[in-house]
Parts: C-alpha cells; sequence; structure tokens
C-alpha cells in the first residue's frame, strides 16, 4: 500500500530534497525504497557532505547540490520536500510556488484522521511523551515522531489502520502546510526562533496551521490562559470540537483542577480524575498544565480513567526539563537545559521556590529578557551567573536595576566556569538550577549536550570539592 501511495505521489517527478540532516535523510531513505530509479537532487549548504555523496554514487538517478550553489539544485524540480530547519526566507524570489512541500505535510496527506499533532513553544516534547506513555498503558497501538527525534516517515513501517500516531510538531514543520491533524493540541505561544521568521507574527501564524485547516470531526485543545493563544483562537473560526485548557472559553468542553482532582466537563458530561492534579511525578504548574493537554486527548481516544491516572503517576518525565540531578553537600541540582526562553526559566525557578543559585545564558536571538530580569530581581536567587552573549545582555540589564542590590552577578568566559562557580557558592541546604533562557549554539551542538556537560561538571566539581 504504502509502495502504491509513493509511486503515486513521485513516480515520473523531478524531487529536490532540501537540506540533508536527520529529516533529509528519512525522506531519500524512503524515495530509494518505495521509488528505485527516481531522479533526486540533494541540495545542502554544508560542502562537507561530499562524502555522503560518493556513497550513494551507485544510486541511479541522483544529484548532489552542495555549498554555496545548492539552491540551483532546485531549479528543474517538480516537488521540493524541504526540511525544517531551512527557513523560507532563503528562498525569496526563487518562483517555487506550489512546489515546495514536506515531510509533515506529506505524512499528514496519507494519515491525518490518525495524528495527534503537538505543538507550542514549549512543552510539547513532554505532553507528546506522556500521550504516547497512556496510550501504551492502554493497550493502544501507537508511535511517536516528529520533533521529538524520530522523522515520521521512519516510523512508517510500525503503522498499521488502527495506529494512534502521536506527532509532536514544531513551528518549522508546521510552516507552509496545507491540512492540520484529527486532533491538534497548542499549548502556548512564546517569542522564540525570532532568527528563523521575517517576524514574530509569522511564527504564531505557523503554530496556528495546527488548527487552521481541521473540519467538524476533528478536535482542537488549547490553552486560553496564554493571551497569544486565546487573541489567535478568537480571531480564528475553527469548525472542530474545541477543548479548553483550565479556563473556559465560549462553549468549549473544559479540562481543570477542582482541588486535588482533575475535572473533564462537557456540556452536562462530567469525568473526574481523582487526585491527578497533586500526585504527578513531573514537577511545575506548566507541566500540570501539559498533563491536561495529554488527558483531554487521551480521553478523546477512549482511554479509561483509571488507566489515565496510573499512567500520568507513573510518567518520570523527560531528561534536560527540571530533572534531577543529583544532591551533594546538602545542594540540590537542576538541570533544564532545554530552557531557551524567559517563561521557562520563571517556571522553573516557581517549581524550585529554593534555588539560590542560577546560570543563564548561550546564544542570543533578540529575545526580550526584561520580564525575566524583572522577576529574578524579586526572587530568593541570590547568585546569578552568566555565559555567552545572551547572558552578556541579561547581566547587564540586571546591573542598571537596583532590585539586584545584595545578589551576586558574574559573567563567566565559559560555561564550565559557571558550573564550577555555582558548585563552590551555592549553600547547603539550596538548589543550583541550570535554566539558561537561551539557546546553546554558541557553546554545544544542541541542549541535550548543553545538559549533558552540566550533569558532569556538578559530579566532577563535586568529587573534587
Amino acid at each position: 500500500m504504502l509502495e502504491q501511495l509513493f509511486l503515486d505521489l513521485f513516480r515520473g517527478r523531478r524531487v529536490a530534497i532540501l537540506g540533508y540532516g536527520r529529516e533529509g535523510r528519512s525522506t531519500f531513505r524512503r524515495l530509494k525504497q518505495f521509488v528505485p530509479g527516481l531522479k533526486v537532487h540533494i541540495c545542502d549548504c554544508n560542502a562537507d557532505l561530499r562524502e555522503a555523496a560518493e556513497k550513494d554514487r551507485e544510486s541511479s538517478g541522483v544529484q548532489w547540490f552542495l555549498g554555496t550553489s545548492y539552491l540551483k539544485g532546485l531549479d528543474d524540480a517538480d516537488i521540493i520536500i524541504k526540511s525544517p530547519g531551512i527557513p523560507f526566507s532563503l528562498l525569496n524570489g526563487l518562483n517555487l510556488q506550489g512546489r515546495i512541500t514536506s515531510q509533515s505535510e506529506l505524512f499528514l496527506e496519507l494519515f491525518r484522521d490518525q495524528v495527534c499533532g503537538i505543538t507550542g513553544t514549549k512543552g510539547k516534547s513532554t505532553t507528546a511523551s506522556l500521550l504516547h506513555h497512556i496510550l501504551n498503558a492502554g493497550g493502544k497501538p501507537t508511535v511517536l515522531a516528529g520533533n521529538i527525534g524520530t522523522p515520521c516517515f521512519d516510523v512508517l513501517d510500525h503503522i498499521t489502520p488502527n495506529t494512534h500516531i502521536v506527532f509532536e510538531m514544531s513551528s518549522h514543520q508546521l510552516q507552509n502546510i496545507g491540512l492540520s491533524p484529527h486532533i491538534a493540541i497548542l499549548l502556548n505561544i512564546f517569542q522564540e526562533h525570532l532568527d528563523h521568521y521575517t517576524s514574530f507574527s509569522e511564527y504564531q501564524e505557523a503554530k496556528m496551521n495546527i488548527a487552521r485547516y481541521q473540519n467538524v470531526r476533528d478536535h482542537f485543545i488549547f490553552n486560553p490562559d496564554n493571551p497569544l493563544v486565546y487573541s489567535l483562537v478568537s480571531g480564528m473560526d475553527i469548525p472542530s470540537h474545541l477543548i479548553s485548557l483550565g479556563s473556559s472559553f465560549g462553549h468549549a468542553a473544559r479540562i481543570f483542577c477542582e482541588a486535588d482532582d482533575m475535572v473533564f466537563l462537557e456540556g452536562k458530561h462530567r469525568i473526574s480524575l481523582t487526585g491527578l492534579c497533586s500526585q504527578s511525578a513531573i514537577p511545575g504548574q506548566h507541566n500540570l498544565q501539559n498533563i491536561r493537554a495529554a488527558v483531554a486527548a487521551s480521553l478523546r481516544m477512549d482511554i479509561a480513567a483509571d488507566v489515565i491516572i496510573k499512567a500520568v503517576n507513573g510518567f518520570k518525565g523527560l531528561p534536560h526539563r527540571l530533572e534531577f540531578v543529583g544532591t551533594f553537600d546538602g545542594v540540590h541540582y537542576y538541570n533544564d537545559s532545554i530552557s531557551t526562553i524567559p517563561e521557562s526559566t520563571m517556571a522553573a525557578l516557581n517549581a524550585f521556590p529554593d534555588t539560590a543559585t542560577i546560570i543563564l545564558g548561550g546564544t542570543d536571538r533578540g529575545i526580550d529578557y526584561k520580564p525575566l530580569m524583572d522577576f529574578l530581581s524579586g526572587s530568593p536567587v541570590v547568585y546569578l551567573f552568566f555565559t555567552g552573549d545572551a547572558g552578556r545582555r541579561m547581566k547587564s540589564m540586571a546591573d542598571s536595576m537596583r532590585d539586584f542590590t545584595g545578589k551576586k552577578l558574574l559573567f563567566c568566559a565559559s560555561f564550565d566556569e559557571a558550573v564550577r562557580l555555582a558548585v563552590e557558592k551555592t549553600p547547603s541546604g539550596r538548589a543550583c538550577l541550570l535554566s539558561p533562557a537561551a539557546a546553546s549554539y554558541d557553546a554545544f551542538e544542541d541542549f541535550e549536550e548543553r545538559g549533558q556537560r552540566f550533569r558532569d561538571l556538578v559530579r566532577e566539581f563535586n568529587r573534587k570539592s
């Protein structure tokens, strides 16, 4: 069946794969598998991929366009499958309208009725993983794919007509698509990826594609307590069944906390999940919102309340997201390397009010740090160690604010130095938190490498002390 679908889509056409990272390689593998002999152009600005080109030189019909002239491979392509990391701004003026698609869009064309798509500036990986965990606990056949690290084409072999597909969708994957998943979750929208889009509005519009093309049989789970989400949803005519997280929203169904219980209310229909608002193993009010979203989707997929309660209580969270590293000499260390925006750092500090020391900074992408500095000025945090260009800008702002009097602010030349000082200065009985509010690309490949380095250094420096 899949082979015929791919043949119908691509046979006799010239395809360009734009971007040869993880997703681009996944696309190429499937095209070779299902449409042998297809004419494919592989286009990537990384000239170092020539070794990969040499390995695939035996593949008939494949041409490589690498380095500075990589966009020339798009000229005579009938279909361009763009990878998420390539900004549309690079393609301005190339007259590619109608020819650009993506692995995400092609996947939704095949399976959208089986997909629960999850997006949001923060929380989508936790929500997707929790939903996948609940579905497994309920005995439902399920796969987890997308921005969480597994290209959706890589799970094709595991999908049957009964499979539930949990698809974490970044704004890059949502941009320019023309259809939406059957169940859509929008957790929040904050300033992020300002280096990728021509405006913050363009980023918001990409996020809204998660629900823009839904129909009356679909379901949209969203967070009206996020001001941007509230404004955007209010301004759209979305025909699907609406489910509000927390606050009420018109006639939408609603999932909220009532004392310790989580309650799903739809008209006169009420489901109460006992203790679920107080028993979760993942800390923080923001994670409670993620839990609500996953629970709402689970109920829409007919998972029983008792199964959901047990599954949520057994979910331990993901690495680098408010992750407990350990206690050494009375100091509790937490790794929140996933934090790349101010809002997630403020949420982390609310989750750990005993934080005495925080490590901030990294790549500067022009985000507004004033709200974070205001928050930190009134917090119990004593020691603030800054790194990278973003940290330099944060410290400059803090230095100009009188409310930071009595706190210790230091810019560190390296991440390792910041961790060393944090280990040295944090008093026993308090917490040390890595929650940078900035991307990691100035010093690390990604937030996972940064988080692992923090873990390693905490253990190393504590052995020496």
